[in-house]
């Protein structure tokens, strides 16, 4: 096999005008797999080459899908034209690389670039084929990282299930709620995630290949574009199918605005669970200890910041501005096409690949590595309102006030709280203890409490 692979002029041109990037590896194999369908399709349908010609444009699809030509992909996403150079630069570096497989068994063969390569195909069904699958692909891989958060997050509720807290709202005391059921809630939110996230597979599966250039199938046989879509799925194994409607797969791209805001929705609950968890690893609050992971200050030797989950908040902020990008981009199509199809592509693998990131040091690094500080925990609800409030049903909501509003001093302890309570209402301080049970306080008991 000659080592001259190359791409051709409609690439160069193109990195003269776009500059020298890189196109997403995930991109490239996409793209190399849609190609590999579409000439499926053709050699199917027409028997275009000999068995040897195919053999050869196969082994070339393939070869880019691996990976070991990436580095003839050098565009950067942000260009002009819907894709048109990723395409050509596809079609040109595939036509070499068959040539040169070719060669290499001592046949004398020429591929055409556009003829071959793109027979029957148009950038506008192709390009957007390959991102479907290239973030069809990133879908799975966040999905996967949200259930194992949320079952990770089920794991401590279950843990700490009998251990009473101080439940705060507005930063205030509260009433007790279980270390459980605050888990819970998270799990709860991440649970949310993992069934939009199930959804969102099914809502941007479809593809409009065939459809060629504005979703009419110009100059596509209709043998062609049937046997195109069965070898997409043959080659990705994955659960594509070919658009009802071309024209508006085509046109619109609001799919992506769909899927940008279930990346965004999943980063505003991470950013919310690291703000919490942000509350209690302070010093403030003691209740549970951040992973001692690096050095806390270059002068203060006894601190440990909370650089994880920093490092996840200020990944959540990213995602959420790329997700908004997409927006824009979904509203700047016109008419039969949007061509800034690479620009949006480039803003989705960027926050999907930022929110699988962030997901995976949130939970293995950052929970993985949490510490509950049980005793502070109840020293804290001891000495908060939270208890006092519960004991509102018992004690009467005008006595509580009372207490609090004449400046008694909290208990110290729970069995203070025990004393406090028997002498208010005459009840045995066994009654009392029974009331303050993890059961009776955070509603595991029906609410009879």
């Amino acid at each position: 096999m000659r080592d001259d692979v190359t791409f051709g002029p409609e690439t160069s041109a193109a990195l003269r005008n776009f500059g020298e990037g890189r196109t997403p590896p995930p991109l490239v194999r996409a793209l190399a797999e849609v190609k590999l369908a579409c000439l499926r399709a053709v050699q199917e349908t027409e028997r275009r080459w000999s068995p040897e010609a195919f053999a050869a444009l196969e082994a070339a699809c393939g070869d880019v899908a691996s990976g070991r030509r990436n580095g003839l992909f050098r565009l950067p996403l942000f260009q002009g034209g819907a894709g048109t150079s990723l395409n050509m630069n596809m079609n040109e570096v595939l036509a070499s690389l068959a040539c040169s497989f070719c060669a290499g068994q001592d046949l004398e063969m020429r591929f055409d670039p556009i003829e071959d390569i793109n027979r029957h195909q148009s950038t506008n069904d192709v390009v957007p084929t390959a991102v479907t699958i290239a973030l069809y692909r990133l879908l799975c891989l966040a999905e996967n990282q949200v259930i194992a958060l949320q079952e990770a997050l089920v794991e401590r509720e279950r843990q700490f299930e009998n251990l009473l807290m101080e439940g705060r709202t507005e930063m205030q005391s509260a009433l007790p709620i279980t270390l459980g059921q605050v888990f819970g809630a998270w799990a709860g939110a991440v649970e949310r995630d993992r069934w939009r996230m199930n959804k969102l597979k099914e809502r941007i599966r479809t593809v409009p290949l065939g459809g060629t250039a504005i979703g009419t199938c110009f100059a596509a046989p209709r043998p062609y574009i049937h046997a195109a879509e069965r070898a997409l799925r043959s080659v990705t194994q994955l659960p594509l199918c070919r658009s009802q409607n071309l024209p508006d797969e085509t046109a619109h791209l609001d799919k992506w605005g769909e899927l940008a805001n279930g990346f965004s929705l999943c980063a505003i609950n991470l950013f919310k669970m690291c703000g919490d968890f942000l509350l209690y690893t302070s010093s403030m609050s003691g209740e549970m200890e951040h992973p001692k992971v690096q050095a806390g200050s270059s002068i203060m030797a006894a601190k440990t910041n909370p650089v994880l989950l920093e490092h996840v908040r200020g990944l959540a902020v990213h995602i959420q501005g790329e997700a908004w990008k997409v927006g824009q981009y979904v509203a700047l199509g016109t008419l039969q096409l949007n061509s800034y199809l690479p620009h949006l592509c480039a803003s989705l693998l960027e926050a999907g690949n930022s929110l699988v990131r962030a997901i995976s040091s949130f939970r293995l690094d950052f929970l993985g590595g949490l510490r509950v500080n049980a005793t502070r925990i109840e020293r804290n609800l001891a000495g908060s309102l939270a208890m006092m409030n519960a004991l509102g049903p018992k004690l009467g909501y005008h006595c509580v006030k009372r207490l609090y509003e004449n400046g008694e001093a909290l208990p110290a302890s729970l069995e203070e709280l025990v004393v406090l309570a028997a002498e208010a209402t005459g009840k045995a301080p066994e009654e009392i203890r029974e009331l303050l049970s993890p059961g009776s306080l955070a509603g595991m008991n029906g609410g009879d409490a």
